[in-house]
């Protein structure tokens, strides 16, 4: 009980104050109890952001794990993009703490890639189904999986900003096709020319 409730407040106080700006005691007082309550709970901070990190890593990933609807693969990535949206919309605070950690020198890309492939690992399945079917280019998975991340949480804060927008179909669907335009294969020739 005092744990989660822990875990609410630090969420709450992140998402309004930043990480860096909210201490250990201003948690444990906005929760309702003492500092030695929270470290009993968490080593430190950083354990306390790692904990609310990767419970909404998986929470998105239980969002996502049921099949799509879709036998084509394009068709089962766009259902998968779609719901990873949603998710993103009912759960703006989890939302908002993923977009400060994106810019936190204690998660290094490395380290958001692991656990992407580490709670969602589908989906890099996926991406390399349609890379062996020539539906994607044969471009590294780092780079795959940073640019698929860095597109949903600027598409997912756009549609935390402005909620109207969520609710159009054109941007919703030029989200999905920005991704999948920016993976497609590089047309023959098209590389020299660019040389």
């Amino acid at each position: 009980m005092k744990r989660q409730q822990l875990l609410d407040t630090a969420l709450a106080l992140f998402v309004a104050n930043g990480v860096q700006a909210t201490s250990t005691a201003s948690i444990a007082r906005e929760a309702g109890v003492a500092t030695g309550t929270l470290f009993h709970h968490f080593a430190s901070k950083q354990a306390l952001v790692d904990v609310l990190y990767l419970e909404a890593k998986q929470d998105l990933a239980q969002a996502l794990s049921s099949p799509p609807d879709a036998t084509a693969l394009p068709e089962q990535l766009r259902q998968l993009w779609e719901r990873a949206l949603a998710w993103a919309t009912s759960h703006p605070c989890q939302l908002k703490l993923m977009l400060q950690l994106s810019h936190d020198p204690a998660y290094p890309i490395s380290r958001h890639q692991d656990l992407m492939l580490t709670t969602m690992g589908f989906i890099g399945n996926k991406v390399e189904q349609a890379q062996q079917q020539g539906l994607l280019a044969p471009l590294p998975m780092p780079l795959v999986l940073n640019f698929f991340r860095q597109h949903f949480l600027s598409t997912a804060q756009l549609f935390i900003e402005q909620p109207e927008l969520a609710r159009q179909a054109q941007y919703r669907q030029g989200a999905f096709h920005i991704l999948w335009q920016g993976l497609q294969p590089i047309p023959q020739g098209t590389a020299a020319a660019t040389r």
